[in-house]
């Protein structure tokens, strides 16, 4: 079975599934363990995730039932800000003579990391063999390939979910580390 790529199926889904596997080593590293703090960075996230949030709900104008869409990512960017707090409180932050760190919890950052498993397995063990049922089903009866397919609520629900988490994590940090900076320099001042 060639999965539609020809001779070389087999190969493109190994290299998908090592490219998967080293995006997911290297979101652990991010998401597990100790953290140097550095604003730039994670200021440019932190914009990044609104923009990419704004974008993707325009996108949803476009869709055939957009209130769906709509609802679903209101509902995953609740949950995402929701967890998103919960994992504020249990990061820890300090101050060394290199600058901030903080450490995100472990069980979270492992909870984070195997939703984003999930998705994938979902998505390319259930959603795309519906897509390309769907595909063939409509080449056999119209002669073309329907221009948009409904998409999965549950998935723009996952996707807000994780996009509200970083949005508000980051900036989060963010508040926690000025809050942290300023303690230092007022502490340094009285001393």
């Amino acid at each position: 079975m060639t999965f539609g790529f020809g001779h070389y199926g087999w190969a493109i889904i190994v290299v998908i599934v090592m490219l998967l596997a080293f995006v997911l080593y290297r979101r652990g590293k991010r998401l597990i363990g100790h953290q140097r703090f550095n604003e730039w960075r994670t200021l440019v996230r932190t914009v990044i995730m609104g923009v990419l949030i704004l974008f993707v709900l325009a996108s949803y104008l476009h869709l055939p039932d957009p209130v769906l869409q709509y609802g679903s990512a209101a509902a995953g960017f609740v949950l995402g800000v929701v967890v998103a707090l919960l994992a504020l409180r249990y990061t820890q932050m300090g101050r060394d003579e290199k600058g901030v760190w903080y450490i995100p919890n472990l069980y979270l950052g492992i909870g984070l990391i195997a939703l984003l498993v999930a998705r994938f397995v979902y998505e390319y063990m259930v959603i795309f063999p519906q897509v390309r049922h769907q595909v063939r089903m409509a080449v056999e009866q119209q002669g073309t390939v329907p221009m948009a397919i409904t998409s999965q609520p549950i998935l723009h629900a996952v996707l807000f979910l994780v996009l509200g988490y970083y949005l508000l994590y980051y900036a989060g940090i963010i508040l926690r580390s000025r809050h942290m900076e300023s303690e230092s320099s007022v502490h340094s001042k009285a001393g």
